[in-house]
């Protein structure tokens, strides 16, 4: 059997940051030839790329793990690999619940992914770091995309250097390590070769770009002004900012260049002070305040997004009542919500000032039927407005794009009347809103953008 003979299925699990690392799993194994394919039944390898972030997470993987398995041994897999966040950090776990798994690679470049293979086809066990080298600070410039040609992400740098008391991160994917500014500008200008419109920059902290690099280097201001300047790219989103140490000339960039988008994505998990402080945030409820609102006075017309964090310990009914007031009162344009769970090894991990999750998922659904509501006002307001959308797909007779309100995946999307199916992916359209369904959009087009 030849390498193209052996089909290799990838299953990918978790965030942006891990679509990227698969990605580049699956560009490695095409540069080698191997047949790759999205369905586990029928190949000869499963690779899982897994996370880890929080519980249900976990659990999402390890049913992944044990589905693979089973397959394996009714004859229908040869070899079962398992990637990324869940042995990197628990790795002694999973290795003696699992010891049927042939290979568990942690977090790397992955550039040795084509041996591993070849090495479990082989019946032999893969148990050390043996996925290649460390990720921090490289290019990634072999990534097989899987996201459609009208977006790609693109992360600047890996790890963290924050220390909030409810995030395993860190221990997953290390300290802040940013790429060089060229490296990432090229990055840029080869997605865009690739016909890819709108990149978007995912990071654990896109906001600390550079902070490892002293005090004379490029900064996220500077970074974004570079790519920026790459021809023929449309649109440029940032997302997961950090509120606190914002690098306030960012705002001028984004109101210089027409393809940064007026839009950021600034997680401030929640508004209560006494909550961020056992968060170990870093800010007050008056900093969020303050960072959010001269945002929208330095950005005419900008979109914020922001997740929070519900049943954190310390958050009685006062502070999430808190929380809910705030939501209606600033009206933030997207909001996603998650329940607080319990993570092993973080300082809120042992905290019992908490409620149950029972009672965090509660809460997590009171506050999105806030915000349902706000996103309803908000959307509605927009009908009979002109703006641009970039075209992700179709389905059925219709066209279905973003504005740029709206992140891929997490946002809202619009929907276009297309019977012909005149707009294809990549497209960019000038359109008109004539209707809103509560979250998403619909619209006519007028003309090409």
């Amino acid at each position: 059997m030849t390498v193209r003979d052996i089909r290799v299925a990838l299953v990918h699990l978790g965030c942006a940051r891990n679509l990227i690392d698969s990605e580049n799993i699956l560009g490695r194994l095409g540069a080698e030839g191997y047949a790759l394919t999205g369905e586990v039944a029928g190949a000869d390898v499963a690779v899982l790329n897994t996370c880890s972030f929080i519980g249900d997470a976990r659990d999402e993987s390890e049913g992944a793990i044990q589905k693979m398995l089973e397959a394996k041994s009714a004859g229908d897999l040869r070899s079962v690999i398992v990637a990324g966040c869940l042995p990197e950090k628990f790795r002694d776990d999973v290795e003696a619940k699992y010891p049927e798994v042939d290979a568990f690679l942690g977090l790397s470049d992955y550039s040795n992914i084509a041996r591993i293979v070849e090495e479990v086809l082989r019946g032999r066990k893969v148990r050390e770091d043996a996925g290649g080298r460390a990720p921090q600070g490289q290019g990634e410039f072999m990534r097989l995309l899987q996201t459609p040609r009208s977006y790609a992400y693109l992360r600047p740098s890996h790890g963290c250097d924050h220390k909030c008391a409810f995030c395993i991160i860190p221990a997953i994917r290390g300290t802040q390590a940013s790429k060089p500014l060229d490296v990432v500008v090229n990055e840029t200008a080869n997605l865009v070769r690739q016909g890819v419109r709108e990149v978007v920059l995912v990071a654990e902290d896109t906001t600390g770009y550079g902070t490892d690099f002293g005090p004379e280097g490029p900064r996220l201001p500077e970074l974004v002004e570079a790519i920026a300047g790459v021809n023929d790219l449309r649109w440029l989103r940032v997302m997961y900012a950090y509120p606190n140490r914002f690098p306030w000339r960012l705002t001028e960039v984004m109101n210089a260049y027409d393809n940064v988008i007026p839009y950021l994505d600034i997680p401030t998990q929640h508004i209560s002070t006494s909550v961020l402080k056992r968060m170990r945030r870093g800010g007050t409820g008056d900093s969020v305040r303050g960072i959010l609102s001269r945002l929208r006075e330095e950005v005419p017309g900008i979109t914020l997004r922001t997740t929070v964090l519900v049943g954190h310990p310390g958050e009685g009914e006062a502070e999430f009542q808190e929380l809910c007031d705030f939501l209606e009162e600033f009206r933030i344009d997207r909001v996603g919500a998650f329940a607080y769970s319990p993570e092993r090894g973080t300082p809120a991990g042992n905290d019992v000032e908490r409620c149950s999750h029972e009672e965090a998922l509660e809460r997590q659904g009171r506050l999105m039927e806030i915000q349902a509501k706000v996103h309803a006002e908000l959307q509605a307001g927009r009908v009979g407005s002109e703006c641009d959308v970039l075209i992700d797909g179709n389905e059925g007779e219709w066209a279905l794009g973003r504005t740029t309100a709206d992140a891929p995946e997490v946002d809202a999307v619009v929907r276009v009347a297309d019977p012909e199916h005149t707009w294809s992916t990549g497209s960019m359209l000038r359109v008109r809103i004539i209707g809103a369904d509560g979250y998403d959009l619909e619209a006519e087009a007028l003309s090409s953008a």
